[in-house]
């Protein structure tokens, strides 16, 4: 892509995110996408156990993964009635043209709490946002009822254990999605909000 930021810390502090019914194609190519999910490698791992997994679905395996998808989130929620809003509603990301679905693979065998290991799923999952964005590409990561689904996670070869973490569009943005802050307010507002000088 041709508008991926100028320098890293750019990219970083310009991140943001676009939901899967504002892209297009094209998504990253084969060999962007190993250099994305590579990036997810070297998320902070206590033993070097790499809990994150992640799973590529691909345009045309949508159809299929969104019905199983709705399924799930329809068992969670114990009510048959909301299958088909569950479906249109995860349908809409359809949009993007590549979807990552990432989870924690939990060992509890291991010394590192399965907490931590949880944690640095999700920064690993981070680093796939952050690596798209220097590309020039559009993420977008979404969850939904279907994550916390036993037989949804199976399918995946993931234990009632395991986390999904969620599920992460990629593609060209297409319009600037909803209204939000710009990335310098939100960088100015979330520092106040969120940084304390530690005081003994």
């Amino acid at each position: 892509m041709t508008d991926s930021p100028t320098t890293p810390i750019d990219s970083l502090l310009t991140r943001t995110s676009l939901a899967g019914s504002f892209m297009k194609a094209p998504g990253p190519s084969d060999e962007e996408l190993r250099q994305i999910l590579g990036a997810a490698q070297r998320a902070a791992d206590h033993d070097r156990l790499r809990p994150w997994r992640f799973y590529v679905v691909r345009a045309e395996q949508y159809e299929v993964f969104y019905d199983r998808l709705a399924e799930a989130a329809t068992r969670v929620q114990g009510d048959p009635s909301l299958y088909e809003r569950n479906r249109e509603k995860y349908r809409l990301t359809a949009r993007a043209p590549l979807l990552v679905v990432a989870a924690a693979k939990i060992d509890a065998t291991k010394k590192v709490a399965p907490i931590e290991q949880a944690f640095a799923a999700a920064g690993a999952t981070q680093l796939v946002l952050n690596a798209a964005h220097a590309l020039g590409y559009k993420a977008f990561l979404f969850s939904g009822a279907g994550v916390f689904d036993v037989p949804f996670k199976a399918s995946l070869g993931l234990e009632a254990s395991d986390h999904l973490i969620g599920f992460i569009c990629l593609g060209t943005g297409n319009g600037p999605g909803k209204p939000g802050p710009t990335a310098e307010a939100a960088v100015r507002d979330g520092l106040e909000q969120t940084v304390k000088q530690w005081m003994p």
